[in-house]
C-alpha cells in the first residue's frame, strides 16, 4: 500500500466541505435572492474537489496545483461581492444567516486554496 500525504487528504476534505455546503445552501429560501452574491455556483467547488481526489489517489502534484488555484481565482472572485461592507442590501430577516454561510465559504475556499499550496511545495521539496 501506498503512503499518500495527509495535507493532501485535508485539502481535499476542505474542499469537499465547501462542496456540500454549497448544496446545502441551496435548500434555503433566501438563495434565490442571495445564493449567487454568498457562495460560487456548485460546478465551480466540484471540479477542484474531484481533482484533489483524484490527485490524492494518484499522488499527483500537478491537480493539487490546479484545484488550488481555480479555489484561489474564485477567492478573487468573492471580492467582488458587497455582503460584509453593505453594498449589497440583505433583509434583516436573512442576514444572519446570509452573512455566516458567506463567511464560511470564505474560510474554507481560503484555507483549501491556503494549505494546497503549501502541500504543493511541501511535496515540492527534494529530501535530502
Amino acid at each position: 500500500m501506498k503512503e499518500r500525504s495527509l495535507l493532501y487528504f485535508v485539502t481535499a476534505v476542505i474542499a469537499t466541505i465547501l462542496f456540500l455546503v454549497s448544496i446545502i445552501i441551496r435548500s434555503f429560501e433566501w438563495f434565490g435572492t442571495y445564493g449567487e452574491h454568498v457562495m460560487p455556483v456548485m460546478y465551480a467547488l466540484f471540479i477542484p474537489a474531484v481533482l484533489l481526489w483524484v490527485g490524492w489517489f494518484y499522488q499527483n502534484k500537478g491537480f493539487l496545483l490546479a484545484a488550488s488555484v481555480m479555489i484561489a481565482v474564485l477567492i478573487g472572485q468573492q471580492f467582488g461581492f458587497g455582503i460584509l461592507n453593505g453594498d449589497l442590501f440583505i433583509t434583516a430577516r436573512f442576514a444572519p444567516m446570509v452573512k455566516t454561510v458567506y463567511v464560511l465559504g470564505f474560510i474554507l475556499m481560503f484555507s483549501t486554496a491556503g494549505i494546497g499550496f503549501y502541500t504543493y511545495l511541501k511535496l515540492n521539496q527534494v529530501k535530502k
